[in-house]
């Protein structure tokens, strides 16, 4: 069971991480938690010169290390590319499409997003499961990004000389972290307590405002309904009225009936002439309410209630399927998700049940009878591609699965489950240099360069090829230099 830090703690904590960290950050990052603020004051006007790339993207590399460390993440292939995947679509249409984020999803029930400095967007699992559709979950996303466009978190130098950027990013760091383990939150947290920043902080309601409107504009040009954030919302605010203690969106962005018809209004001259949302969406949150239930039986007893309430749409029945794999029922699965097959019609995360299925009953054939012919007709498909690897791998063929993964690695540098994969193939494959280069990839990816420089050791100048020592040197020299330059 998840605790947090007391609210005392957390409010004053959330206070000296945003001013410490990111009074500084710009357009370059913003961050939200459970306690953080992002409906900042105009502070100064932001200038290059005030936080430059490097000490921003170090600042970055400092937080994600600490997170890395006491978080959990969520490793499902296909629920991280789908929300990549989305966080480029969203990105793309922000007035800022050549910034670089990496988007990744930390199991928290808590309904939430948060974006760091450096560029690393989190999505937490209860934001996935909480929203209805592609654009309530898109919203959020675009509500964030906003705030970084707009750079709502201004700079107040003379306010922050006196706090180094570590000992600020090890602060905002603790808070994330101690969602999940208060006593490491803590201890990442009181490395770097800064005082007197909090009396700098005042909520904005312009600023909110600014963020709702610029977020809708960048749903519709990424062609998601604007309306999307009107309703998420109103399901908020309704949701909150169950609740003890307010959803962690609303304690960071007080709603009122008034901004909500604002934002409804705003939206209806907001519309795109098209609108698109992906039918990955349904499935996905289907495979987070299974990944993250507490038993298998409790996920398999949530979706079977749905499905006899009279919710039997291909969502349902595809997380039952997911729920009885976990359950290590993967036969019954296999039959339903057949069933779902023809009557939902083709979708690669359908035939990735298929294969997840198979792979449980140790047939490993079948599971590569099924990947193939979802490949067949979604040859992009991340998800597929990754659970073809698995099958090779249990099927005892790494060279396959290592020729796999080096293309997948390619395709997708900023996925470090990939290269964690890569690294695993490598290893089954007898090549521990390109494993070492491959985890030295992992921890980099992460924001965590001083590991990846470690792993980096692990490459034998007997054993390596050429090729691996010239990989080595290059990764060694770019990221020390990236260390010394923000140092």
């Amino acid at each position: 069971m998840r605790k947090t830090l007391p609210a005392g703690i957390r409010g004053t904590l959330g206070a000296l991480a945003l001013a410490a960290v990111l009074a500084l950050a710009g357009p370059a990052a913003v961050a939200q938690t459970d306690n953080l603020d992002l409906s900042l004051p105009d502070l100064g006007n932001p200038s290059s010169q005030a936080l430059p790339a490097a000490e921003a993207a170090r600042m970055g590399q400092e937080m994600m290390r600490e997170i890395r460390q006491q978080v959990d993440g969520i490793d499902d292939p296909a629920v991280n590319a789908y929300i990549r995947d989305l966080g480029a679509r969203i990105t793309t249409a922000t007035d800022t499409p050549a910034a670089r984020y990496r988007f990744f999803v930390l199991e928290d029930p808590r309904i939430n997003a948060f974006a760091m400095p450096g560029g690393y967007i989190g999505v937490h699992t209860g934001l996935i499961t909480a929203a209805r559709n592609e654009s309530e979950l898109g919203s959020v996303i675009a509500h964030e990004l906003a705030h970084v466009t707009q750079r709502h978190i201004a700079r107040r130098i003379a306010a922050a000389e006196q706090t180094s950027l570590r000992t600020a990013a090890m602060v905002l760091a603790g808070l994330v972290i101690g969602s999940q383990s208060p006593q490491a939150g803590m201890a990442a947290v009181t490395t770097g307590m800064a005082s007197g920043i909090d009396s700098q902080l005042a909520y904005s309601r312009d600023h909110e405002r600014e963020a709702d409107r610029t977020g809708m504009r960048i749903l519709a040009r990424a062609n998601l309904e604007p309306m999307g954030m009107a309703n998420f919302f109103e399901v908020l605010q309704a949701d909150n009225r169950y609740r003890s203690r307010a959803p962690a969106f609303l304690s960071t962005h007080p709603l009122t009936r008034a901004r909500i018809a604002d934002v409804r209004s705003m939206a209806d001259d907001l519309q795109p002439d098209s609108v698109f949302e992906s039918p990955d969406f349904d499935y996905i949150r289907a495979r987070v309410q299974v990944a993250t239930a507490d038993q298998p039986d409790q996920a398999l007893e949530a979706f079977r209630a749905r499905i006899d309430s009279g919710d039997n749409g291909p969502a349902q029945r595809y997380g039952r399927a997911l729920a009885l794999i976990a359950d290590d029922q993967p036969d019954a699965a296999t039959r339903r998700l057949e069933a779902l097959l023809d009557d939902a019609g083709a979708h690669d995360l359908l035939y990735l049940g298929l294969a997840e299925a198979a792979l449980g009953a140790d047939r490993t054939a079948a599971a590569l009878a099924h990947i193939d012919d979802g490949l067949s007709l979604f040859p992009d498909s991340v998800s597929l591609r990754v659970e073809r690897v698995a099958a090779l791998l249990q099927a005892d063929r790494a060279r396959e699965a290592l020729a796999a993964t080096r293309q997948l690695t390619h395709d997708q540098p900023d996925a470090p489950g990939i290269w964690e994969m890569h690294a695993r193939a490598a290893s089954a494959a007898s090549d521990p240099d390109e494993s070492a280069l491959a985890m030295a990839h992992y921890y980099a990816v992460q924001g965590d360069l001083r590991a990846g420089l470690s792993q980096l050791r692990r490459v034998s100048d007997i054993s390596a090829s050429a090729g691996q020592l010239s990989r080595a040197d290059a990764l060694r020299s770019r990221w020390e230099a990236q260390l010394g330059s923000a140092g």
